[in-house]
């Protein structure tokens, strides 16, 4: 019995979406280890309706590594036990990558959670389709890619 407008059945969708969270899952845990071997750290915050999203950044993406003021152990430290219990979280799933923010030559990763005031992010089918043909949009208007590549079996349209 076929349940959607792409003719996949709901054990199918329900496939995809396990694989969606897995791929999510597998980036927190990736996120959670680039923190603890202080490849990342905690950058800064932005601060949204409701609550807030820690943003993280390091030489692995294009940036510095915070550390303490003229080598202030103190605030280092402080900057290490933050970034330790961020990762924690993300190991135990309380908070989730959200996004990241693409700037000239560095990227930061943004976490957040229902801790920090923000809903976690879960898989959706919908978003992933408006999202993907957006991009195949975009990509084929402007990097003179043929449409059909994105016709293959294993597109999300």
């Amino acid at each position: 019995m076929r349940c959607d407008d792409m003719g996949k059945t709901a054990e199918q969708i329900e496939n995809e979406l396990q694989i969606i969270g897995a791929l999510q899952r597998g980036l927190n845990l990736a996120t959670a280890a680039l923190l603890l071997t202080g490849q990342i750290t905690i950058i800064g915050v932005f601060v949204t309706p409701g609550g807030f999203r820690p943003s993280l950044a390091g030489p692995l993406t294009g940036d510095t590594r915070l550390e303490g003021i003229n080598g202030n152990q103190a605030a280092t430290t402080l900057i290490d036990v933050i970034d330790i219990g961020l990762a924690i979280l993300l190991i135990a799933d309380q908070i989730r990558v959200t996004g990241s923010f693409i700037g000239s030559a560095r990227f930061t990763i943004n976490v957040s959670g229902p801790i920090f005031g923000v809903p976690k992010p879960v898989p959706t089918l919908p978003s992933i389709r408006r999202e993907s043909a957006f991009f195949q949009k975009v990509v084929s208007r402007h990097f003179n890619v043929d449409p059909e590549v994105f016709r293959q079996e294993g597109s999300f349209n």
